[in-house]
């Protein structure tokens, strides 16, 4: 038999209201339904470390490194090359105060800002040239996706760049939040891109339709990743 956690998602987005959403949970002894409650609030740059664990736990196996030191580096070099913006950025907490989501996105217009802070965790973590080298290869192949998507979006578009949810549930309310948000901003397009190891469907079930698809073979370790970007009309 399954039973259902209910999670009560609170969040101010202009106009603040709570929603609530299930998902399934194995049955306790009990036999009896928790609740949690759950809100949507800003990302900020104290948020980098844990983004980057959560990262990494996450995607960790995409690549072949086995330094942990240098996967500590790649993984929140990547957090801090996406969070451009804190207006637009988002995380869902519990009671307690941990991470269970988070959604980087920024104005098209909006530029990295993270190179000094990896020059200087570069040279405090002494790492191989070669291992310099694939941290920074690493964000070229970010960076080649972004210039696609730019291709196909306007000045004034928003781009969701980093996307992870821990729970079932979670990442559905931080796109309606950002959707929300997005409209309060008169943005009137959203952009993504998404990879092979990502969840097409997840974005199509959502209203993203596809606007372009290319090649990614910047990165070797990767080898040639076939790339799509999702769009969506929000005005």
């Amino acid at each position: 038999m399954t039973t259902y956690k209910q999670i009560l998602l609170e969040y101010n987005a202009g106009a603040g209201f709570s929603a609530p959403f299930f998902y399934p949970q194995t049955e306790d002894v009990q036999g009896c339904k928790e609740v949690i409650k759950i809100a949507i609030v800003n990302f900020t740059a104290q948020d980098i470390a844990t983004a980057a664990h959560l990262t990494m736990l996450t995607w960790s196996e995409e690549m072949a490194v086995q330094d942990e030191g240098l996967q500590r580096v790649l993984y929140e070099a990547m957090v801090r090359y996406y969070f451009r913006s804190e207006e637009f950025s988002f995380k869902v907490v519990d009671e307690a105060g941990c991470m269970q989501g988070f959604l980087l996105a920024a104005p098209l217009t909006a530029r990295d800002s993270s190179q000094g802070w990896l020059r200087q965790r570069l040279e405090a973590e002494a790492l191989s040239l070669e291992a310099q080298d694939l941290v920074y290869n690493y964000l070229r192949y970010l960076s080649y996706n972004g210039q696609q998507v730019r291709k196909l979006s306007q000045p004034g578009d928003l781009v969701l760049y980093l996307f992870l949810s821990r729970q079932p549930g979670v990442g559905s309310r931080l796109l309606e939040n950002v959707e929300q948000v997005a409209k309060q901003k008169n943005i009137a397009c959203l952009h993504l891109w998404a990879d092979a190891t990502c969840d097409y469907d997840y974005y199509r079930r959502r209203g993203y339709k596809e606007a372009g698809h290319f090649a990614n073979k910047v990165l070797p370790e990767l080898g040639e990743q076939q790339t799509w970007v999702y769009s969506k009309d929000v005005m």
